[in-house]
């Protein structure tokens, strides 16, 4: 067992604070080492096109800082990314405010469909298509939908964090304080 899903299961039970090191992360092994080595450092480059939601304008990092930002890796095709934007809606609906952006990076699968489907859910956060997975496999996204956060200094916090983790990792960094 990890020591960091013991932490936050004693925190949750007792009503304790949890810093980043509780975050629940997904993958075990050598894919969850790679990841580990990803966090704590400035995040990997964007290599997206077709952005949505951002007035015509490319994000880049630097625009983001001050901002608590979770990437959401998904694609049209993927079930479970569908079923979770009436969640992640409500998440930035409920946060942006605070701070919270999402970023949405499209598989480089069927983006040709994205800009309709973000139409069709009403997807108000920026959203761009990854150019030949590269912004996939700079990140070393396995699975659909993942998260990874980077936090207000602009760094990747948290590489593939446990879905149903999201709310609470977001409300922790977003009560650190603006660099």
């Amino acid at each position: 067992m990890r020591l960091g899903w013991l932490l936050a299961m004693a925190a949750m039970v007792t009503g304790g604070t949890l810093t980043d090191d509780d975050f629940l992360r997904e993958g075990s092994g050598s894919a969850r080492q790679q990841k580990n080595a990803l966090e704590n450092k400035p995040p990997p480059a964007l290599e997206v096109s077709d952005w949505h939601n951002t007035d015509g304008k490319a994000l880049r990092w630097d625009d983001l800082k001050g901002k608590v930002v979770v990437l959401d890796f998904w694609g049209v095709w993927c079930p479970p990314c569908r079923a979770a934007v009436p969640k992640l809606k409500d998440l930035y609906h409920k946060h942006r405010d605070e701070g919270l952006v999402i970023l949405g990076i499209h598989t480089s699968r069927q983006a040709d469909k994205m800009a309709e489907f973000v139409t069709e859910q009403s997807m108000d956060w920026p959203v761009a298509a990854d150019v030949d997975n590269k912004t996939v496999r700079a990140f070393l996204v396995d699975s659909y939908p993942d998260y990874y956060l980077i936090d207000r200094s602009g760094k990747l916090r948290v590489a593939d964090l446990v879905n149903g983790d999201l709310e609470r990792a977001v409300k922790v960094l977003l009560a650190e304080p603006i660099p």
